[in-house]
């Protein structure tokens, strides 16, 4: 069945048990989509296989409901407004808070896809739904940071470095930071065993859950050994996201975490001026535990990058931690 979406967008959708729906293709005319939790009244709780894949896998008569509809085959995009939003069209999308269920391929080669919203209620996620998703790089959780959600399912498709938000109600908000990481496999001798090979502490960091809550003592205990393996702008953000969202911060976390910060402090502001992060900035320069030679070298830097703003607002802003 072909639905109205809430903003001009066409649900290509099946109905499946209680009547509710699974979403099979979306057409419309912009990269970034709300989808609705009820269309016509029912509630969205599966998204298909291959829904927002480069090139659909629709039966022949949904094929044939979106072409009398004018909108092609599902793949192709026909002439005028409406085209699928698959492949490297779709940029950033927000799915059902009702949703519970994502097949297989759901997002097969969406190359361009940047940031995902899910609901806490998304807790089966098949093989493969975000091959190739090779941009994701920002997943919004819509709960609290100790809810039971499907993040330990999700993470465990999605290697890449990945920031994720949680955006619950009574928390507010927490953003951790997963390190990339590869896998591999060496064979062992002639009997054909295979050896995996886990190379990068994300890996690790994603296994820090208990019965699919966040485990944030465990999620802090990984950045000791991390100090050791990963990129200076992979810790920077891990210790920067924990001190400015200190959910569940022990005092001994806390300080590994500042004292990476301090020992690094000129390359810290420095990323920060040449990203022009005015938040952060405005924190660190009120820190003691920045120097003055530091907040010295970010506004030569801030000179030099031409950032007048920035060098208004460093002096600023360590001014008045100052007084």
């Amino acid at each position: 069945m072909l639905l109205d979406g809430a903003n001009g967008e066409k649900l290509l959708c099946e109905e499946i048990e209680n009547g509710a729906l699974r979403l099979c293709r979306v057409f419309g005319s912009v990269d970034t989509i709300v989808l609705p939790d009820e269309v016509d009244g029912r509630p969205i709780r599966v998204i298909g296989a291959y829904c927002f894949a480069e090139k659909g896998r629709l039966t022949e008569a949904l094929i044939r409901e979106a072409m009398d509809a004018g909108l092609g085959d599902g793949t192709n995009a026909p002439e005028g407004l409406l085209r699928p939003l698959n492949g490297n069209y779709l940029r950033e999308i927000t799915l059902p808070d009702g949703m519970t269920c994502m097949e297989t391929y759901a997002f097969y080669n969406c190359r361009r896809l940047e940031r995902l919203s899910v609901g806490a209620a998304l807790t089966e996620i098949h093989s493969d739904a975000f091959m190739n998703c090779r941009a994701l790089h920002t997943l919004v959780i819509r709960a609290n940071a100790g809810d039971v959600t499907g993040l330990p399912f999700l993470l465990n498709q999605l290697t890449a470095e990945l920031c994720v938000e949680f955006d619950g109600e009574e928390q507010g908000k927490v953003r951790l930071l997963y390190p990339e990481y590869t896998e591999s496999y060496e064979e062992i001798g002639p009997a054909h065993i295979f050896s995996l090979h886990v190379e990068g502490e994300g890996y690790r960091a994603r296994k820090q859950f208990v019965g699919g809550r966040l485990d944030v003592a465990g999620y802090d205990t990984v950045f000791e050994k991390a100090c050791n393996e990963e990129q200076f702008l992979t810790l920077m953000k891990m210790a920067l996201d924990r001190l400015e969202y200190p959910y569940a911060l022990s005092e001994e976390a806390k300080t590994r975490y500042e004292r990476y910060i301090a020992d690094h402090e000129v390359a810290v502001l420095e990323q920060l001026v040449q990203a022009q992060d005015e938040e952060t900035l405005r924190v660190l320069c009120g820190q003691s535990l920045i120097s003055d030679e530091a907040i010295q070298a970010a506004i030569v830097r801030a000179v030099s990058d031409g950032w007048t703003r920035g060098v208004a607002g460093i002096i600023r802003w360590r001014s008045g931690y100052a007084c």
